[in-house]
């Protein structure tokens, strides 16, 4: 079994989805974009989750190398396992015409070879059927005929009780079918694809859509570094396909975009901004939303986790978990804020104890303000719904509760430097540029997410209290951010 390759499984997608990002993988690695903390985690679950659906075919031998460097070891490793007649074999590595695959579970029952795939989805997507097609045709051009070849993914339907039952939780689906309508296609782009990495030069591959489907590509630091500042893709509201039909037209920022282009509203509105220099304040329509408002006034913010894999009994694969909230109340316009806050332990269910010290700290009366209500409202219903006994405490709170980010998603507001978002990332530098994220361990919903996710594991006493600060801090700048911005509205309309 041959070991030298020039494509593996992820070069090959990669190449599928642009040349340009293949080659400088190839040739130029050092320009590539570090990995986010985010697409850290999603990594991370993937290799958690693949490890545990080894359960569904118990007793196998893992053919992974020391490091992913050595994986000729691993393909020799999987040559060995199959002369000794091994039915099981996770991260059986083959090489075929220069292209290396590793199957995540290859199992042989009652003499005929069955091959099966990991991912942590819920859902099947065209790509996974191409990745599952090149490794098809690697396999079996090894001299292994494939009976079957299926996906195995994560069902939503599985509820944890107990220990969590692997069969239960994964569903396996058949792709052969699909598998053997890309052999053609896959014969065809290897050669290209060798053809085109032997090359002397970077191929002239202009930015397109297809920097962002169907993953965004981890050189757009390097592709995208002559992109202005106030490019037309800041247009907020605005596909990636519109964004480069204008690109394509020669509009490259906000301020070439012609009077007449068709816009939507609020995207003719950031781009008449913009070049004003000016801020927008719709003050009826302001007013109207600010006196509105009663004091005591409750700011406030969920954060949640969404694991893959239930930790808690009677739940589900990536259902929305609340963990984490902060608490801001002003009794009056001109006073100051007074603030409460909740973090579940790890490892038990933080559910409970979320709506129970909630409602002993929101204020009885006065209006609730969230930014984005439809999510933070979603979260407090499925809580009422889990636990009727507080059912009448909750709805009278969620009849309180008002939505801080309408004034910019309607436009009643608008700076130009929130840069057509209304998300309070977007809105935050702009109104108050003396508070920043940036500064602090965590600074995203996703990161905070993983993070608590790994306090479920994490046995470091001192990594587990670094971590609850973070979280901590995190959860308290979003409602503190909200007081400010609201300080700010009013001042607007004075």
């Amino acid at each position: 079994m041959a070991t030298i390759h020039i494509l593996s499984k992820s070069t090959f997608l990669r190449g599928v989805q642009c040349d340009k990002s293949l080659y400088l993988y190839k040739h130029y690695y050092e320009l590539k974009d570090e990995i986010s903390p985010e697409k850290q985690a999603i990594f991370s679950r993937g290799t958690n989750v693949g490890l545990l659906a080894q359960q569904l075919f118990p007793g196998g031998i893992d053919a992974s190398p020391e490091s992913p460097f050595k994986y000729a070891e691993s393909v020799e490793k999987t040559r060995q396992l199959l002369e000794k007649g091994q039915k099981v074999i996770y991260e059986a590595a083959f090489v075929y015409d220069e292209v290396l695959v590793a199957l995540d579970i290859l199992v042989n029952q009652d003499g005929k070879w069955y091959a099966f795939e990991v991912k942590s989805s819920t859902r099947i997507t065209d790509t996974y059927r191409l990745d599952a097609a090149l490794q098809y045709w690697v396999i079996t051009n090894c001299g292994i005929d494939l009976e079957d070849i299926s996906i195995v993914n994560i069902d939503t339907k599985y509820i944890k009780n107990g220990e969590v039952e692997v069969k239960k939780l994964f569903t396996k689906t058949s792709v052969l079918k699909d598998v053997k309508k890309h052999q053609s296609f896959i014969e065809g782009k290897i050669p290209n694809l060798k053809k085109m990495i032997s090359q002397p030069s970077v191929p002239n591959v202009k930015i397109g859509p297809q920097c962002f489907s169907p993953y965004e590509c981890d050189f757009m630091g390097h592709c995208w570094k002559n992109i202005s500042k106030d490019s037309i893709f800041e247009l907020g509201g605005m596909n990636k396909i519109d964004q480069f039909k204008m690109y394509e037209k020669g509009i490259e920022r906000i301020n070439e975009v012609p009077a007449n282009y068709p816009l939507r509203q609020n995207q003719r509105i950031q781009v008449d901004q913009f070049n004003k220099q000016e801020v927008l304040v719709d003050r009826s329509e302001l007013k109207k939303f600010l006196n509105g408002l009663e004091y005591p006034l409750s700011f406030f913010d969920v954060e949640t986790f969404m694991p893959a894999v239930p930790v808690y009994d009677g739940t589900r694969p990536y259902e929305n978990l609340p963990f984490q909230y902060s608490l801001h109340v002003k009794e009056q316009k001109e006073a100051f804020s007074k603030h409460f806050e909740f973090l579940a332990e790890a490892g038990i269910d933080p559910r409970k104890s979320f709506i129970e010290n909630f409602l002993k700290q929101v204020e009885k009366e006065g209006d609730i303000l969230v930014y984005n209500q439809a999510f933070e409202t979603s979260i407090l219903k499925n809580l009422a719904r889990l636990f009727p006994e507080y059912k009448q405490e909750m709805a009278q709170v969620l009849s309180r509760i008002k939505d801080l980010m309408l004034p910019f998603k309607n436009r009643w507001y608008y700076h130009p430097e929130m840069k057509g978002s209304f998300s309070i990332k977007g809105v935050l530098p702009a109104l108050v540029p003396e508070l920043s994220y940036e500064e602090l361990g965590i600074g995203s919903g996703s990161i905070a997410m993983s993070s608590f996710e790994q306090l479920q594991s994490e046995t470091d006493i001192f990594k587990i209290a670094e971590i609850r600060q973070h979280l901590l801090d995190y959860c308290k700048m979003d409602t503190f951010a909200m007081v400010k911005i609201l300080e700010v509205l009013e001042r607007s309309v004075e």
